[in-house]
């Protein structure tokens, strides 16, 4: 019988602000003596500012109690890659948290449960050999214990219950507890324990027909583990049932990620579905779900059979055939018409922004020749979405030398890109020129009178917000019609909240505050002047790289 392996080692961290002892003074008071800051958990992290972390103050000014109900506040799944990525950063960034917390380790626990909830189960793992000699809290214990179910390690997750199981109420640990029989082999013990579970009106399906499988030695028909978090996965390994291909119905990131990484035997159509939903939701990287990729079969050749396919059949199979087949094919026209495709099926504006992270590399593989031209302006947005501006570089150059070889569809296309290529890239792909702005807005007028003033006023706003020069009159122009679309906004509390905070250097407390006001709301739905006070924020504390990422990626997903 295996024996459960303890916790993971915790090391001590390099920060914190526990009370030291008061300041004294020499006799003539011309030297001050400090006491120095006592070391606590909630100073862990495992970014630095060297290694890509926020800077070591970043809680600096704002209240425990402030931070705590912030920190509760944050999205699983942002729908903007680059304040997923502005999040992660925070939650794993080292420094001294507030000083007023209600208890040592509570901040520690809400950022450990945060990034539990975004799937990050690697990131997690590491910051749990961060912590200084936390093995007993059952708040951060959990976080610990799920990511280690997840993970297919039973036994680190049965050593945190046994650390925390004589002073922890909640029922979580009670469930581990019939896993934990169930994974020593002793199925009428975990029996029991469902009954026990029952009785005290806990009831939960899923472990129980986990449970019910190993007793009866059968594990049944395909189980599509509706709604099922981390020990369900778990429960259902140890019980050896089958995975339905079809995970439509599982929300919870760490066992998405889970079974994008083939934990719990899923067939092949789980793990490609659950990892594009995963990458989605920015819970695995684009180049995870291209190596599922990989494994489909394609043959070299005409690529309309594949296109056939993914129109007939958009399944995550159907777009990893469209990627497969893109690569595959040497001809540069070839694929660019799959490439192309492929965006045309993006049902929606998250979905095009997902198509063009995972074509991306294709695209910067792609010979850039008359074959390809079509694929140019996609090309740009894919890689400003994608972002990778300076790829988009020798695709705006090859238009410009079309426009000089007197293309009237290259002009056309390079008119209309410049608002987006200036958003997304700045002077790394155009300079700046009222010019070019009065000739984009003509050549919208032209092409969409009716979207022209939503479209024209979110351009603006995108481009104010990264401090380009905005004319005072420039507006004046754009309230030609009234507005057609229905944007939601973060309320007036994160609004304002947002630019306070990056007034007063407050960094934490901004991207948690503007995170928290986007939710999970597709970016193309959001006001653009919400955005644009993100933006403006970020820019003010210095983020400069994260504003001009939020900016492009909200230019592309407004169809600028």
């Amino acid at each position: 019988m295996p024996t459960p392996a303890a916790p993971p080692p915790f090391a001590a961290p390099s920060l914190d602000v526990a009370t030291p002892p008061p300041p004294r003074t020499t006799a003539d008071g011309a030297i001050r003596i400090e006491g120095l800051k006592r070391v606590t958990a909630d100073a862990a992290g495992t970014l630095t500012p060297a290694s890509g972390g926020l800077r070591s103050d970043l809680w600096q000014g704002t209240p425990g109690p402030i931070a705590l109900r912030l920190l509760a506040l944050l999205p699983a799944a942002p729908d903007s890659q680059g304040m997923r990525g502005l999040q992660r950063r925070m939650l794993l960034s080292s420094g001294p948290a507030p000083a007023d917390l209600p208890g040592e380790g509570a901040m520690l626990a809400a950022r450990a449960e945060r990034l539990l909830a975004m799937g990050a189960l690697d990131e997690l793992m590491t910051l749990a050999g961060a912590v200084p000699g936390r093995a007993d809290d059952p708040a951060l214990a959990r976080s610990f214990a799920e990511a280690a179910l997840a993970l297919g390690e039973d036994a680190t997750a049965c050593g945190h219950r046994d650390a925390v199981a004589s002073r922890a109420d909640d029922r979580f640990w009670v469930k581990l507890g019939v896993l934990c029989d169930l994974s020593r082999g002793d199925a009428a013990k975990a029996e029991l324990g469902t009954r026990l579970l029952g009785e005290i009106g806990e009831q939960d399906p899923l472990l129980q027909e986990a449970v019910q499988a190993a007793v009866a030695g059968r594990a049944g028909g395909p189980n599509r583990l509706a709604g099922a978090e981390p020990l369900h996965l778990a429960a259902a390994r140890i019980a050896k049932m089958p995975i339905d291909p079809d995970v439509a119905m599982i929300d919870s990131l760490p066992v998405l990620v889970a079974l994008s990484r083939g934990i719990g035997d899923p067939p092949f159509a789980a793990r490609l579905a659950a990892a594009e939903r995963a990458e989605r939701a920015g819970a695995v990287s684009a180049q995870a779900l291209i190596e599922l990729y990989a494994e489909i079969a394609v043959e070299a050749g005409p690529v309309d059979g594949a296109l056939r396919v993914a129109e007939a059949d958009q399944t995550a199979y159907a777009r990893g055939l469209l990627w497969r087949t893109a690569e595959m094919n040497g001809d540069s026209g070839q694929r660019a018409r799959v490439i192309r495709t492929a965006l045309e099926l993006s049902e929606d504006g998250s979905s095009w922004r997902q198509t063009a992270r995972l074509f991306a590399p294709l695209i910067r593989r792609l010979t850039i020749d008359p074959a390809a031209e079509p694929l140019a302006p996609d090309a740009i947005r894919i890689l400003v979405a994608a972002g990778e501006p300076a790829a988009a570089r020798p695709w705006l150059e090859w238009l410009r030398t079309r426009v000089e070889a007197g293309s009237p569809e290259a002009r056309t296309a390079l008119r209309r890109l410049w608002v987006m290529a200036r958003i997304g890239g700045g002077d790394l792909l155009v300079p700046y020129r009222e010019a070019s702005v009065a000739a984009w807005w003509d050549d919208l007028r032209d092409a969409s009178p009716e979207d022209a003033s939503n479209l024209g006023g979110a351009a603006l706003t995108l481009l104010d917000a990264l401090g380009a020069p905005i004319g005072v009159d420039a507006w004046r122009g754009l309230a030609a019609a009234p507005s057609t679309i229905l944007y939601e906004a973060p309320t007036a509390a994160f609004r304002n909240g947002v630019a306070a905070g990056a007034e007063a250097g407050r960094l934490a407390e901004t991207v948690a505050l503007a995170t928290a006001g986007f939710g999970e709301v597709p970016l193309h739905d959001l006001d653009p002047t919400a955005v644009a006070g993100v933006v403006r924020a970020l820019r003010r504390l210095g983020l400069e790289d994260d504003a001009r990422r939020l900016a492009g990626e909200a230019a592309v997903a407004y169809g600028l």
